[in-house]
């Protein structure tokens, strides 16, 4: 029985059996909604045990045979270096470029420093000038240090498994599964679930590890996502605006709230974003904030061959050999270096721009005229969406799917608890296992394996990250129209008095 049946039933008001008897109708309406409650507490723990189950066995146990033995930089290593007073060792894969740039600046003034870092040092400052807000910021209270900024990355690790467990509760609530989750262990589990989830993440992760400022804007889309979702658009705007001024994609989400009226997102992310912009052209000059423009165009016509570039650009380079794919060790020419770019490629560049321009048209466009029952599903979709179709999208850059994974859960878990006949059951319990195996696949990192492939016709495979978004997305899109909660007279007439 779907939920706006129990709606009618409770109501007296569903013709048919259920509503010759209203007595009869709210005892069927508990008994379904109490073997909903325990199929979601026994779901809810099993997926627990499976994120613990599938991050020990090929996070640590097969993790020498998925790495190679080379022990890629983990979490562990940079706490030890931070620990060890090694800052000088930490991975700046963003800070370093940052730096640059604001250094630059601080020496040379109001000139075209995307000119001279990006084009001409090869230094891949691929930032709007909005971003050295930061340094400014940390500057001015005396924390411009490289340890400080691991510490704040791992602090938004922190928040990013808190906010998870945060979400994970509200979505339990508001999918109505509120009374399956009332008891303490309960709870407990779903906030651990939640939290573990997070530091299981392998774009979480390698975010952390590498020392990417993506840390800020997965913890900063987490609780976007749980801001959203308890009806605080205006909190839900300052946080993707803010995001705006280190990830300029983000800015589309001002587009997917005007066109759905949200005006009180639109509001929070212009109180943000517009001081923001005006305060980086009063440091640095309007003209050169505006020739950011001119490294867009270039990363839009070239793109990355690198492996880690999971988007269409990056695949399509790696199927032609138009470019490294690998990270080398010799002195070769064929090496992947971090200061340049694949070259450039006609193909590439229109395919890029036409798979860029659909999914985000779809991200904008998908439920403009109805969010549905859910419309969180909307918000999550132009996420993946506007993630999937940029020219460059690293490892780091799929934490946004981490929400994604915990509404789907609960959506899978309503889908599969309500239906009535054995095969729709049989489908949703299918997709759960589909959710389970791609979650497993998006928090270890297979890349070492398929690294053999770089130089053959298969190397397609090496986008499986990509992949399993797209397998993610088309979950979110064909699950939309999930029953949800029932109305609160519902839940109230469900309960044994």
């Amino acid at each position: 029985m779907r939920s706006k049946d129990f709606v009618r039933a409770a109501e007296g008001t569903l013709e048919g059996p259920l509503g010759g008897n209203r007595t009869n109708a709210v005892d069927i309406l508990a008994a379904n909604v109490l073997a909903k409650d325990r199929f979601a507490a026994w779901t809810v723990s099993v997926a627990f045990l499976f994120v613990l189950c599938a991050d020990t066995l090929l996070g640590v146990v097969f993790r020498p045979y998925l790495d190679g033995g080379t022990g890629d930089t983990t979490v562990w290593d940079v706490l030890l270096l931070v620990a060890g007073r090694s800052p000088e060792r930490l991975p700046l894969d963003s800070w370093e470029p940052m730096m640059t740039a604001f250094s630059w600046l601080r020496e040379h003034g109001k000139e075209n420093v995307y000119d001279a870092v990006f084009f001409t040092q090869h230094v891949k400052f691929q930032y709007p000038l909005t971003s050295l807000l930061v340094m400014e910021a940390l500057s001015a209270v005396g924390l411009l240090h490289l340890r400080i900024y691991a510490l704040i990355n791992l602090l938004m690790v922190v928040a990013t498994a808190g906010g998870m467990a945060l979400l994970m509760r509200d979505l339990a609530e508001r999918m109505g599964f509120d009374r399956a989750m009332r008891g303490g262990v309960s709870r407990l589990t779903l906030a651990a679930l939640g939290a573990v989830a997070a530091l299981c993440f392998y774009p979480v992760v390698k975010a952390f590890a590498v020392g990417q400022i993506q840390v800020w804007l997965n913890a900063a889309f987490v609780f976007a996502t749980l801001f959203y979702l308890r009806d605080q658009r205006v909190l839900a705007g300052v946080l993707l605006g803010a995001s705006t001024l280190i990830k300029p994609q983000m800015s589309l989400f001002l587009a997917w709230a005007l066109l759905r009226r949200e005006w009180g997102f639109a509001i929070g992310w212009a109180a943000v974003v517009l001081p923001g912009f005006a305060a980086a052209c009063a440091l640095y000059g309007f003209g050169p904030s505006l020739h950011y423009l001119d490294v867009l165009s270039f990363l839009g016509q070239h793109g990355e061959s690198y492996y880690s570039n999971q988007t269409v650009n990056g695949l399509l380079h790696r199927l032609l050999h138009n470019g490294p794919n690998l990270m080398s060790t010799t002195n070769g020419d064929t090496e992947w270096r971090g200061s340049a770019f694949a070259p450039y490629h006609p193909l590439v560049h229109i395919a890029t721009l036409v798979s860029g321009v659909a999914f985000v048209l779809f991200g904008l466009l998908w439920r403009i005229r109805n969010g549905g029952r859910q419309p969180i599903a909307s918000f999550l979709v132009a996420g993946t969406c506007f993630t999937i179709g940029t020219p460059i999208a690293w490892v780091p850059h799929y934490g946004v799917l981490l929400p994604v994974c915990a509404y789907l859960l609960f959506v899978l878990i309503d889908r599969a608890a309500l239906e009535r006949s054995s095969g729709d059951r049989r489908r949703n319990l299918g997709r759960l296992m589909m959710l389970g195996a791609g979650f497993a696949i998006l928090s270890n990192d297979f890349f070492h394996p398929l690294s053999e492939l770089a130089d053959t016709s298969y190397n397609i495979l090496q986008s499986y990250l990509f992949f399993t978004a797209l397998m993610l997305l088309h979950l979110l899109v064909t699950t939309a129209d999930a029953p949800g909660e029932p109305s609160p007279d519902a839940s109230r007439a469900a309960r044994p008095s």
